[in-house]
């Protein structure tokens, strides 16, 4: 989907703070590249901009954003912007033939308010507007100057800054039919040439709806109160869902508050990957400290290094440049900076006159073992989380356990026996052997969970399953080998690789939607466009080409007559899905049909089916060709049984999946009887190393 975004006006409320409102900073990123990365977070990756005022610099400041986010951005040049944003959406008339989605420039907003519009199913001639029913609970708006909307069960009644009667923000966020143009056409006949003018023409024949998203951030930044609120906003959206209880209760506090917003005052350009380093560097500098006798300014700099952690992670949300890489890149020097702050705490106990005098001869190798105990006992915590992933396919959870918490605990537990140091040295060691003693009782606990995980029955058994989700390419419709054959030839055309290549990368990222394949495998190229496009179009063309398998119809009807209910999710896009279903008369078997769409990924479909049926995660199963498949469930908690077609059964055990030949062997597993000897941990052939 494209995404149209007005950005022309001059904002002359904020003249003191900019000359250019579209490029107003807050909290380190200019408003209208937050905009765009914002929907950039929910798949949409073509945008055309109106500029107006200081056309010429913001124009080259999108040039530069559409280079490094790798997206395209059309800029609109509207000379005539101080007649209204009505006049501006009229620019791009020419460029949109179809529906997009269109945002305010000025706006800031949550990206949940772009999926839950660009989800709804916009008929031909209408607009869809996201707006806030949360009137009496939103404190953000200023209500004198606000755009206020009055609707019902049908859709828009009213809609202006002016009336008097509503129950409803606009949000400035639509879904749009070519027909908007029109409006602002007409509606500019009778003197009103403004955006709420055209959808209030659109209203009186019954043609613009709203979605609810309500309790959902936006803030319309026009004032420098705005500007305040907005930042207040962006630092409410700071904090993890995992964070430990030092990171929330005092290191949050310490970074929100003082440390992220200085190091964006002193750099704005600065990355979380640069944070990161700053961090290592502040962890080196405490090691020193010890090294050399001083624990307290060692103590003091461990905290800091604790709290520059949550920074570099505050950086990339508020700035957009979340990354697979960031959080690797994060991690691996994480666990150097603790093995170097052990080691410097390790070397001050061990010298330590006072500490020695206690303990004798003794004393040497307690520090040792305790302290190597510690060093080890960190790096398998982290160890075990990341091969819990790989093996089992899950993220270990608890207050102690869970995955990604506790640092934040092991670091200040190291400061406070810093700090004490001046008491008597010897709290340094304690502080070590309290790390030691967390960090392998965690690892112990893990093993247990691991055990208990691999020995566990499979949903299928225990009577738990309410659902199944299929995805759709190769394991409903026999089409996979088509797509394939495609994928390679356009690939091997396009690019300068060989067929065995272009086959290997295909099969790597099957799974997603090509455009994102494509992405992935030749980030940047021209011609990743011409690919995608021609997939897309042959795709369309010959889809009803393929079959069903044989034996998809009997495994539906027999989890139908179990009550359990069936659903389709899919990377191919959600007009071919329901099109292929439809025609082939498989949609009455089936509780819902979902594919792919900008904003509506696998792993979202899979979130809205369990929200709207009201379905734990433990209760579905999702059934996939792809190994990637696997990856879009992990974290929605949902268990995953792999069909071997276009994997082999060792790429699904070596991973720790459960895979079975094909659907009819769903069958087999539905006969109790039968279960025990298909799922037994031993037929996994699990790799040990």
């Amino acid at each position: 989907m494209k995404c149209l975004i007005l950005a022309a006006g001059n904002g002359s409320r904020l003249a003191a703070k900019t000359d250019s409102k579209p490029l107003l900073k807050v909290m380190g990123l200019p408003l209208i590249e937050r905009t765009i990365a914002t929907a950039q977070e929910t798949g949409i990756t073509e945008f055309y901009v109106v500029t107006g005022c200081r056309a010429e610099k913001v124009e080259a400041f999108l040039s530069d954003v559409a280079r490094r986010r790798r997206v395209r951005i059309t800029a609109i040049r509207n000379d005539e912007w101080e007649q209204g944003n009505g006049t501006s959406l009229l620019k791009a008339r020419d460029h949109l033939r179809e529906a997009f989605v269109l945002l305010m420039g000025d706006h800031i907003f949550d990206e949940g308010i772009l999926r839950a519009v660009s989800q709804e199913r916009l008929q031909d001639g209408e607009v869809i507007l996201a707006a806030d029913f949360g009137v009496s609970k939103n404190g953000l708006v200023d209500a004198d100057d606000v755009t206020k909307v009055l609707a019902d069960e049908r859709g828009i009644v009213e809609i202006g800054k002016g009336i008097e009667r509503y129950n409803a923000y606009d949000t400035g966020v639509f879904l749009c039919s070519p027909a908007i143009f029109a409006a602002v056409e007409e509606s500019a006949k009778s003197g009103d040439d403004s955006l709420s003018g055209a959808v209030r023409y659109l209203a009186k024949q019954g043609k613009a709806k709203v979605v609810d998203v309500a309790g959902m951030y936006w803030v319309d930044v026009d004032t420098a109160n705005d500007v305040k609120s907005a930042e207040r906003v962006l630092r409410g959206t700071l904090a993890k869902p995992n964070d430990g209880f030092i990171a929330r209760v005092i290191n949050r506090r310490i970074s929100i508050g003082i440390v992220t917003p200085l190091l964006l005052r002193v750099s704005s350009r600065i990355t979380a990957n640069q944070v990161s380093v700053l961090s290592f560097a502040v962890a080196l500098i405490a090691s020193l400290s010890f090294f050399l006798g001083y624990a307290l300014p060692g103590a003091l700099l461990i905290q800091l290094a604790s709290v520059l952690d949550g920074s570099d992670g505050e950086v990339a949300r508020l700035k957009k440049m979340q990354s697979p890489f960031g959080n690797f890149f994060d991690a691996v020097l994480d666990r150097y900076s603790d093995s170097f702050i052990l080691f410097g705490m390790f070397y001050y106990s061990l010298t330590s006159g006072r500490s020695a005098d206690l303990f004798g001869s003794f004393w040497t190798p307690i520090v040792l073992v305790v302290s190597m105990l510690a060093m080890f006992g960190n790096l398998m915590v982290s160890y075990t989380s990341a091969k819990s992933v790989t093996d089992f396919g899950y993220r270990y959870t608890g207050r102690w356990t869970a995955a990604g918490r506790g640092r934040d605990l092991r670091l200040f537990v190291l400061f406070i026996g810093g700090v004490t140091a001046w008491m008597h040295p010897l709290t340094v060691f304690a502080a070590i052997a309290v790390v030691a003693v967390l960090t392998n009782a965690i690892v112990l606990r893990r093993l247990s969970i691991s055990w208990n995980y691999w020995q566990r029955p499979h949903p299928l058994m225990d009577g738990k399953l309410k659902a199944v989700i299929f995805d759709f390419d190769g394991t409903i419709a026999d089409t996979m080998p088509f797509l394939s054959d495609l994928a390679v030839r356009l690939m091997t055309a396009t690019y300068e690789i060989s067929e065995k290549d272009a086959i290997s990368r295909y099969r790597e990222t099957t799974g997603m939607d090509f455009g994102t394949q494509i992405e992935q495998m030749f980030p940047g190229h021209p011609g990743n466009w011409k690919v995608v496009s021609a997939f897309e179009e042959r795709k369309r063309e010959r889809f009803l080409e393929h079959p069903v398998f044989s034996e998809v119809v009997p495994i539906l009807e027999q989890f139908r007559s179990g009550q359990v209910r069936r659903f389709i999710c899919s990377s191919t896009k959600d007009s071919i899905v329901t099109e292929y279903t439809r025609k082939t008369e498989l949609d009455g078997l089936f509780d819902g049909c979902y594919g792919y769409r900008a904003g509506f990924s696998k792993n979202q479909q899979i979130d809205f089916i369990l929200q709207r049926y009201g379905l734990a995660p433990d209760e579905v199963l999702f059934v996939g060709d792809s190994l990637l498949d696997h990856e879009f469930v992990r974290d929605n908690g949902v268990t995953f049984i792999g069909i071997r077609r276009l994997f082999d059964e060792w790429e699904f055990d070596e991973r720790g999946l459960r895979s079975v030949q094909d659907l009819t062997a769903l069958t087999r597993l539905w006969d109790r009887s039968a279960v025990q000897s298909v799922m037994a941990p031993g037929s996994l052939k699990a790799r040990r190393n």
